[in-house]
């Protein structure tokens, strides 16, 4: 059926041709979707029942029920019904008032719409003992309100038969589409992100329809006049401030429990959440309260654009609080706190095509036994092709356990598969076998490997043949696990993702500071390896990143986003160090430097690489200023920045002993690695003392990196 639902084919009486006016058939032509809702309203009108019959829709405000009720008007009207239209909102809510406006005119078969149900409340009890069953029988009411009728009502014996409750949900993609399609000008941009901010909700893609927004890191945003006039006609005024703060928790983070309320308002946790869970826009699921999508980002863009610092603040304490739950709750609870954490640090990221909105309990995860092999083989020969199967069996040999299954929890279909590999040395077999674990290998060796006791892990298989089932929360659930695993171990030191044929999962890698790999033996068309170093960058400094991301906008293709300094041990930054001039003449090692991402060198302008070099040459040149020091420089100089001799021939060239030469190389670069050590933290220094002026000043600051970029010290 084409969601723009015209008139049900039929005879027109004279009374229906009358009432089809210029203005109701350009309705008509607008009007689309709720193909269910009208087929059940169709069957209704079409019985001749002996008693009155009550559909009752409900669903927040915004969501189409005043123009559905208006297209069952059309509807009736056309097949000869006498048709009553009465908007409560605009009535004293007394009997004999509504009674007035409300009795058909006649004895037929008369239908009854009223608007703006919840205004009636108070006389839900009249209404239904003594109002309704007063009408003439075959008479067909419909009452729209914001609210489902009470659980009176719903349990009442008498009502069973003739009381049908119609909940409006958001409309299909499809409909979303040729709605936004229906509104937008030819010159408007941003489609996607405007359909994927409504979430099929109608009022919202009218307005999205008709809003200019404005670009934020490349893409859409609603503006805040559009959010503001969605917010005015869905959400009434919160009672108190701490109501508010309730609701926009609730809106940045799904899954909001009475808990967690409490840790930021411990006396009006309790009120703020019975509360919450009474509204209409708001549902409940295992893991809390959700606001529905729309509202949600609608009252979290209005908080970000209204009180940014407060903005921030909430988040970051929202996030520490679910990276705590992520390592400290069982696998269940805590893979829903990664999934809220992948959410939150998602937001704006719409155009990606994925469902962040909740943890999607339509999909059940499980780990994978034999049954499941088969159907991981059939998943893979399905999206990866025949000749990867050798690989997809040896590893279901060699790990087993990384393997998770992903089942439709209505039908028990298998949607998906991750393979998370974990790798604590490297196994001759395997990189001959996989040319992805080979070239996951080779980078972490031209870099300082693997410590003693730590990990790297690989995301080798992310089968999804249809990215997009299940509204897109497929891939968000996978993510889940992996943000899972990075969250709740320490032992990790390199992660690594091989992404085939999916650009939307590649940008947000990059939008996660996971780094492309160069990978020679791979075949570059068809897999791509993104990577992240935890000694560069670990998690708490991570996380800080995607906090910044999230509220500035990831970075844009141009690189027009400001450096980011990475946090880094003094023990890691040693071995940097020590690296860096092991691999002075392989420029290949010299580019995976966890340097490049420290303070001293991203602070200043120019070419990484190069700035590295200078600077590494300045601190073997600086060990001079120790008269007694000439031998170690000439050491350092020789056997890494010259280059091209063993050490015993360069011990030789400086006509001293090995053990001597050693001892010299030794405390030399003891020396450059203090040097760089002293710039590290005279940058870092500078960078807060810029962040101290800027909030003294009242400037906004950005956590971790330069405040001012146009004027960092060039050295």
């Amino acid at each position: 059926m084409n969601p723009r639902t015209d008139v049900a084919e039929g005879e027109r009486s004279t009374t229906a041709d009358a009432v089809l006016t210029p203005r109701r058939a350009a309705f008509l032509r607008h009007f689309v979707g709720r193909a269910s809702e009208m087929e059940q309203f169709r069957e209704t009108l079409s019985r001749s029942p002996d008693d009155v019959t009550v559909l009752a829709l409900h669903g927040p405000g915004g969501i189409g029920k005043t123009a559905l009720l208006r297209r069952m008007s059309a509807e009736a009207a056309h097949r000869g019904r006498d048709v009553v239209e009465v908007d409560a909102d605009l009535l004293e809510p007394r009997p004999e008032v509504f009674a007035a406006a409300a009795t058909p005119p006649g004895p037929g078969h008369a239908v009854l719409l009223v608007d703006g149900a919840d205004r009636l409340a108070g006389l839900e009890g009249w209404l239904r003992e003594r109002f309704l069953p007063s009408l003439a029988p075959g008479t067909l009411v419909v009452l729209a309100g914001r609210q489902p009728p009470s659980p009176c009502w719903r349990g009442d014996p008498a009502w069973q038969d003739n009381l049908v409750v119609m909940p409006l949900s958001g409309l299909s993609r499809q409909e979303s589409a040729l709605m936004l399609a229906d509104g937008m000008t030819a010159q408007a941009s941003g489609r996607r992100a405007r359909l994927a901010f409504a979430h099929g909700h109608p009022l919202t893609l009218r307005l999205l329809g008709q809003d200019d927004g404005h670009q934020r890191g490349g893409s859409w945003t609603p503006s805040p006049r559009t959010v503001d006039a969605l917010l005015s006609r869905v959400i009434d005024p919160p009672p108190t401030a701490e109501h508010r703060r309730a609701l926009e928790i609730c809106a940045h983070l799904p899954g909001a429990t009475e808990d967690l309320l409490r840790a930021f308002m411990p006396d009006q946790a309790y009120d703020a959440f019975d509360w919450l869970r009474r509204l209409p826009y708001v549902s409940t699921g295992p893991a809390g309260l959700c606001l529905a999508p729309s509202v949600a980002e609608a009252v979290d863009r209005d908080l970000r654009w209204r009180a940014p610092d407060s903005y921030r603040s909430m988040h970051k304490a929202l996030r520490v609080q679910v990276q705590d739950t992520v390592r400290s709750r069982p696998e269940r609870e805590s893979l829903r706190a990664a999934a809220h954490f992948n959410h939150m640090q998602a937001r704006g990221s719409w155009a990606l095509g994925f469902d962040w909105s909740e943890h999607h309990d339509s999909l059940c995860e499980m780990p994978c036994d034999a049954e499941g092999i088969r159907e991981v083989r059939a998943l893979a020969r399905a999206v990866l092709g025949a000749d990867s199967l050798d690989v997809v069996d040896f590893w279901l040999h060699r790990q087993p356990e990384s393997f998770r299954l992903y089942r439709a929890a209505g039908s028990g279909e298998t949607v998906g598969c991750l393979a998370l590999l974990c790798f604590g040395r490297w196994d001759a077999a395997e990189t001959v076998i996989d040319p992805v674990v080979r070239a996951v290998r080779d980078h972490v060796e031209a870099g300082a490997g693997l410590r003693p006791g730590r990990q790297a892990n690989l995301v080798r298989f992310l089968l999804a043949p249809r990215p997009l089932s299940h509204g897109g929360a497929l891939v968000p659930r996978m993510l889940a696990r992996v943000t899972r695993e990075v969250l709740g171990q320490e032992q990790l030191d390199w992660s690594f993702f091989a992404v085939r044929g999916n650009p939307r999962l590649s940008r947000l890698l990059e939008s996660a500071d996971f780094h492309r790999v160069a990978a020679p033996n791979l075949d570059v068309g068809r897999t791509a390896l993104f990577g992240h170093d935890w000694r560069a960058l670990g998690v708490p400094e991570w996380a800080d990143l995607l906090d910044d991301r999230m509220f500035r906008g990831f970075p844009t293709p141009d690189g027009a986003s400001a450096p980011r300094t990475a946090a880094i041990s003094r023990t890691a930054f040693d071995e940097a160090v020590h690296d860096a001039l092991r691999s002075w003449h392989q420029c290949e090692r010299l580019a995976v430097n966890p340097l490049l991402h420290a303070a001293f060198v991203v602070q200043r302008s120019g070419d990484p690489k190069q700035t590295l070099r200078t600077l590494i040459e300045r601190a073997v040149e600086a060990i001079d200023q120790d008269p007694r020091a000439k031998w170690q420089r000439a050491a350092v100089w020789s056997t890494y920045l010259k280059g091209g001799s063993t050490q015993q021939a360069v011990a030789r060239e400086l006509s001293v002993s090995f053990s001597t030469y050693r001892r010299y190389l030794k405390r030399g670069v003891e020396r450059v690695c203090w040097y760089l050590w002293e710039e590290e933290m005279t940058q870092l220094a500078r960078a807060r003392s810029r962040r101290g002026a800027d909030a003294a000043a009242g400037l906004p600051t950005w956590p971790g990196g330069p405040s001012h970029p146009g004027t960092i010290d060039k050295g």
